[in-house]
């Protein structure tokens, strides 16, 4: 799937919305991304690949300042939250406006 990368106009009520769901039963589309700082894996040659990770880089950033300005870099429910409207917004069907 191509995800939009738009950011969503109101991803406070995206996050609202997933948080009110059993989202451990329904489930949610996700997305994995890899950072190796040990600079073993191979580089990246995917042309597809290399165009969507600053995209989503840009994305994640967006959203995290936009529904937790205030948490840090290793504050893990301000990466859950950002992780959730991400996926619902951006690579879920249903789940786009």
């Amino acid at each position: 799937m191509n995800p939009s990368y738009t950011p969503h106009p109101d991803a406070a009520g995206v996050l609202a919305d997933c948080e009110q769901r059993a989202l451990e039963r329904e489930g949610i589309p996700m997305f994995l991304a890899l950072e190796d700082p040990t600079g073993a894996l191979p580089a990246v040659r995917d042309g597809r690949a290399l165009a969507e990770g600053p995209e989503l880089s840009r994305l994640t950033g967006h959203y995290r300042e936009l529904l937790r300005p205030e948490a840090g870099d290793s504050d893990l429910k301000s990466l859950a939250s950002v992780i959730t409207v991400l996926a619902r917004a951006h690579f879920d069907e249903e789940g786009r406006s």
